[in-house]
């Protein structure tokens, strides 16, 4: 009886959880419900592998709570991190509509619950829905619009601008009304996700606090003077 209680809290959290996540909150009650059923969860801890490049991938993955980085590896160790996923967001769905093994490692950053939505019962769901169905092409559409800007970043902007603009779109209103950043991980990930060094990102953020904008307290950066940087991550620095 009491395995049957924690079965049923098992999948009401799971079912709230998936309910919370952008592409299913126009599918019906009931469809979550059987999706829920279905679903697991997966506890990881950091430094953990959810998935290593080449592993077999089954269905795709949410996350709860914590962190986790997909990254892509060279012989020599050298380490690229090509997203960062956060609470909300999801990564695999690609790949579970290719059968194809996963393309990278996906490595948690902090201690991380993860829900495991199989193929079949998405599949499913996208037959039965028309609705969930266009809420998933959406949702990776917007996958494949944030790629485009991630690579003309790297390619076409210098890595102050990278930065600024990285701060800009990650700012949050403080109860005191003060606009920050907290960098949700360290700083060696988010230099290589910015596709610069650990030192040159240091030396970049000494640069924006020299300029007046930024005040960086180790992962807490205050934004002084938001449309100042903001002009930086749209037009870069001003000739000097």
């Amino acid at each position: 009886m009491e395995s049957q209680i924690e079965a049923r809290r098992g999948t009401t959290v799971l079912e709230g959880v998936i309910a919370n996540l952008p592409m299913f909150r126009q599918a019906p009650r009931q469809s979550l419900a059987e999706l829920a059923r279905h679903a697991r969860s997966q506890h990881v801890h950091r430094g953990s592998a959810v998935c290593r490049r080449g592993d077999p991938m089954a269905g795709f993955f949410a996350v709860a709570y914590g962190m986790v980085k997909l990254a892509l590896r060279t012989d020599a160790g050298e380490e690229k991190v090509l997203r960062l996923v956060g609470p909300g967001e999801t990564f695999g769905e690609a790949v579970m509509f290719l059968e194809k093994p996963c393309p990278v490692d996906a490595i948690a950053l902090a201690d991380s619950l993860l829900v495991v939505l199989p193929a079949e019962a998405v599949f499913a769901l996208l037959e039965g829905d028309p609705r969930f169905a266009r809420s998933l092409i959406a949702s990776l559409s917007q996958r494949m619009h944030a790629l485009v800007a991630d690579v003309e970043a790297s390619s076409l902007r210098g890595g102050l601008q990278r930065i600024a603009a990285y701060l800009d779109a990650h700012v949050e209103l403080g109860d005191d009304g003060v606009p920050r950043v907290r960098l949700p991980t360290t700083k060696t990930v988010i230099a290589s996700h910015l596709g610069v060094t650990k030192e040159t990102f240091s030396r970049l953020l000494r640069e924006l606090a020299q300029l007046g904008l930024i005040e960086v307290a180790r992962r807490e950066i205050t934004l002084l003077d938001r449309a100042g940087l903001a002009d930086i991550a749209r037009n870069g620095p001003k000739a000097r």
